[in-house]
């Protein structure tokens, strides 16, 4: 009996430490009558009963040897075995065998009031193997999910609800109550899974802005269309994901961004424009009229001009951007309205072998002197092209502008440096009536050191007349630029120098002499070099005509006359006569200009950085086409160059 009591106890705590996750073997049904090795499955209590366990109490067995000290072995008789000795108050169980390893007892200490696993119940997930219900135990149930990730999105049923379904994305909610799809596919379609998209708005990213089977792909993925589903589709694309949009002429991209880019940072975004490097090495041609360059450099908004994106068709701002375009003759018409000018407008004049005087000009066969030029003007040539070679060898003759008042403007643009040289006796340029544009030329007089003093202006505009003066040098004249009374000017990035006295309407002069402007008509003069004049650098008839950002040096008389000269402009040494005006300033100094009238590394100017900048109170370049401001610090170079 001791030994009993020493091994039942033994026995339980193998019990107690079994694997929980392991099968109960004290429980069976029809389904699950295998039981432990001397047990047998009781189908109508559903318990496993060992196998001599009968409901009869043991019986003593005599040993009829030496006295046995093993337990009795209950399930065969042993001759051996000395009787079992009887306690005096509990009735004895069976003793245990201990010569052979016996299966745990079952319920020896405690009743077991678990259920018998029948349909539909488990223990644990290994009992929900192929059943209807799920595949997961949870609270001796079985199951669809315990989890969301247990559950099927592509099946309309992404995510595990409170009673452990799989339902639809319209059947569950965030933590905040909102949508419980993740940010990797926000949207829940009418199918009940999440999806990225299910029209185009729902793409925000530019480069993947279409959306194509519930995807978001980029304008040259197949099946991207920017108007309504094709072919029955419901996903803002085609069905099939392989047709492209038939009822889009130029592709997915529409509006103001017509482009689909196919290459570069930019691949699959519609844009306004492209370049080589983005667009499968073709060049775009879709930039044209009077935007005709491609921007790849997003613009800020400034004042009242609004932000402009990267790759869009902007004006041009330069003739070299009409040039490496290939447009026409490479001129630039940002004085006007920022397009590229074609041959269809030009006229054109070179000093050279082979050119006519009458006829019709081109490229190849130009117009020998620019009163051809100008005498060739019609309604539909209204731009004059002069090509020099850059010195006074094959200089042009002088030439006069009568032109309808009231007319669309006249443009006369400068290539490689043509010089009109009028000698001692002659006006160079004389604007009669009519608007007329002039850009990159040279009035170059005969000098003060001439046997025969220049006598007339080199620039000469009467009244009732409008000149826009823009990149020229005037030198060497009986005055630079005389513009009557009634007249109209806007004069930038010039140089006027070296000219001797002449006489405006105001009086002797030597660079400028601006008279009262004419009712209507322009007056702005900036950004102007006057120097190393023999009489008034500028003279003006009207006391309240303002002068801007203007270099003046070394003009004999002095540097003003009756103007009014604002803030960042500068003079030298030479006190100016009857000047007014705030912010004008003088320095004793030697501005060490170059040849050119340029400013140089070694100019102790102060005009260099003089001026804070604002987006509207400057050129867009100097005088030699480089753009205003240079300097990291956003401020400007007062006079015709920008260091």
């Amino acid at each position: 009996m001791r030994k009993l009591l020493v091994v039942l106890p033994m026995l339980l705590a193998l019990v107690g430490g079994c694997d929980a996750t392991r099968r109960d073997f004290s429980v069976c049904d029809t389904t699950y009558s295998d039981c432990l090795k001397g047990f047998t499955c009781n189908k109508t209590t559903g318990m496993c009963v060992p196998d001599t366990d009968a409901g009869i109490p043991d019986t003593p067995i005599t040993d009829t040897g030496a006295p046995d000290t093993s337990p009795v072995d209950v399930s065969v008789a042993d001759t051996k075995d000395a009787p079992v000795t009887t306690d005096a108050t509990p009735i004895d169980t069976s003793a245990v065998d201990t010569t052979i390893i016996d299966a745990p007892i079952v319920d020896v200490a405690i009743p077991d009031t678990r259920i018998p696993d029948a349909a539909g119940t488990c223990s644990v997930d290994n009992d929900c193997v192929g059943v209807a219900a799920g595949a997961y135990c949870v609270n001796t149930k079985c199951v669809a999910c315990k989890t969301s990730s247990q559950c099927n999105n592509d099946a309309g049923v992404p995510f595990c609800s409170a009673q452990n379904t799989c339902v639809s994305c319209a059947g569950a909610s965030g933590p905040d109550g909102g949508s419980a799809c993740p940010a990797s596919a926000p949207i829940c379609a009418a199918s009940g899974g999440c999806v990225q998209c299910v029209k185009n708005s729902d793409c925000p990213n530019p480069n993947s802005a279409f959306c194509v089977q519930n995807q978001c792909v980029g304008c040259n993925a197949p099946g991207a269309t920017a108007s309504a589903p094709v072919s029955g589709g419901s996903d803002g694309g085609s069905v099939d994901s392989g047709a492209r949009d038939a009822g889009a002429a130029s592709g997915p991209c529409t509006g103001p961004t017509p482009v689909c880019a196919k290459a570069g940072t930019i691949a699959g975004q519609c844009v306004g424009c492209v370049t080589t490097t983005n667009d499968g090495g073709v060049t775009s041609s879709n930039c044209t009229g009077t935007t005709p360059i491609c921007s790849t450099t997003a613009t800020p908004a400034a004042g009242t001009m609004p932000a402009i994106p990267a790759y869009t068709c902007v004006p041009c701002t330069s003739d070299t951007q009409c040039a490496d375009k290939g447009v026409g003759p490479g001129v630039c018409m940002f004085h006007q309205d920022g397009r590229c000018a074609t041959d269809a407008e030009t006229i054109y004049v070179r000093n050279t072998s082979g050119c006519i005087t009458t006829g019709t000009s081109s490229a190849t066969t130009p117009f020998c002197q620019p009163q051809n030029g100008i005498g060739a003007v019609t309604t539909s040539k209204r731009l004059v092209v002069m090509t020099g070679t850059g010195t006074s060898a094959g200089a042009f003759g002088i030439w006069t502008a009568t032109f309808v008042a009231g007319s669309p403007q006249v443009s006369i643009i400068g290539q490689n440096g043509p010089v009109v040289a009028p000698g001692a006796a002659d006006i160079g340029i004389h604007i009669l009536s009519g608007n007329v544009y002039i850009r990159g030329l040279t009035v170059q007089g005969a000098g003060v050191a001439a046997a025969i003093a220049p006598s007339q202006s080199g620039i000469v505009v009467d009244s009732g007349s409008t000149i826009g003066l823009d990149r020229c040098y005037v030198m060497g004249n009986a005055g630079g630029l005389l513009v009557h009374n009634g007249a109209g000017f806007d004069v930038a990035n010039s140089v006027f120098a070296q000219n001797i006295s002449g006489t405006g309407d105001f009086g002797a002069f030597g660079g400028v002499s601006l008279g009262s402007v004419g009712t209507g008509l322009p007056s702005r003069f900036w950004f102007n070099t006057i120097a190393d004049n023999y009489q008034f650098g500028i003279a003006c008839t009207t006391g309240t005509q303002q002068l801007s950002a203007i270099l003046f040096y070394n003009n004999a008389g002095g540097d003003v006359e009756n103007c009014t000269v604002l803030a960042g402009s500068w003079a030298q040494t030479i006190s100016p006569k009857l000047i007014a005006g705030p912010g004008f300033a003088t320095i004793v100094g030697q501005p060490n200009l170059s040849t050119t009238y340029h400013l140089t590394a070694q100019s102790t100017s102060p005009c260099k950085d003089y001026i804070d900048t604002t987006p509207t109170n400057h050129p867009p370049d100097d005088i030699d086409g480089d753009p205003r401001p240079k300097s990291a610090n956003g401020k400007l170079d007062c006079g015709a160059d920008e260091y």
